[in-house]
């Protein structure tokens, strides 16, 4: 790719979604890609990322350090031939976040976050799920990532349907200092059977049956702990 001065990037991989054309994966451009994403960050459904406060200038500062440390690896997806945002995702190593304090974090494990845009002309059927699957086909690439994982809010439903869809489990709650998660994994091999199925309209997926009452124990609990500054790790 050239550099970031508003010059085309190569994409790094591709991913054709029927009904729409092909995503391109590329990286992150602080510079080029901010006021897109501080539009995304700012909108009800993006609450969950608790950046709905900030202006232009310090999203773009936050993407600038994500950039400049090279710790977290950030990433968008975009439209081929028009150029417009479909994604941001960023990959991290969790055992070198502090997540690793609260499950057993293994060396081929590796974390993601994900912002889809907000929605935009007519629906594309199984885009959300498509846009997973590009994410998971990309940390899966180096062959020493034997799972992912991820944290999700533990009531962000929208988001853990979409984790089942694409081969997710759902392993335990997590009382975190700044919220409550539910902890989700994905096996390589898991991720390969979903993925070998090819274009093909969406595994269909649900959350358990009952699951609202576990959700407001879980928040009631992690409210708890936070003021008392206790942090609940095996649940």
């Amino acid at each position: 790719p050239r550099g970031q001065g508003g010059g085309l990037m190569s994409a790094l991989m591709e991913q054709v979604v029927p009904g729409l054309g092909t995503i391109r994966l590329r990286p992150l451009d602080p510079e080029r890609d901010a006021a897109v994403l501080h539009d995304w960050l700012r909108r009800d459904y993006a609450a969950f990322w608790g950046m709905h406060r900030l202006t232009l200038e310090q999203v773009r500062d936050k993407f600038r350090a994500i950039v400049a440390e090279g710790r977290i690896e950030a990433l968008v997806g975009e439209l081929a031939g028009s150029g417009r945002l479909l994604f941001l995702m960023e990959a991290y190593r969790p055992q070198d976040d502090d997540l690793a304090r609260f499950y057993l974090a293994q060396a081929g494990d590796r974390g993601f976050h994900l912002i889809v845009a907000p929605a935009d002309g007519p629906a594309v059927p199984g885009l959300s799920f498509h846009i997973m699957r590009l994410m998971c086909r990309w940390i899966f690439r180096e062959t020493a990532v034997q799972r992912i994982v991820a944290e999700p809010d533990l009531r962000n439903d929208r988001m853990l349907e979409r984790c089942l869809q694409t081969g997710f489990r759902l392993d335990r709650v997590m009382h975190l200092p700044h919220k409550t998660a539910q902890l989700v994994t994905l096996e390589r091999t898991d991720f390969e059977r979903i993925d070998a199925r090819g274009e093909m309209p969406p595994p269909k997926a649900a959350l358990p049956a009952g699951r609202a009452r576990k959700v407001k124990l879980h928040l009631l609990a992690g409210r708890i702990g936070r003021k008392l500054g206790i942090y609940e790790r095996n649940w």
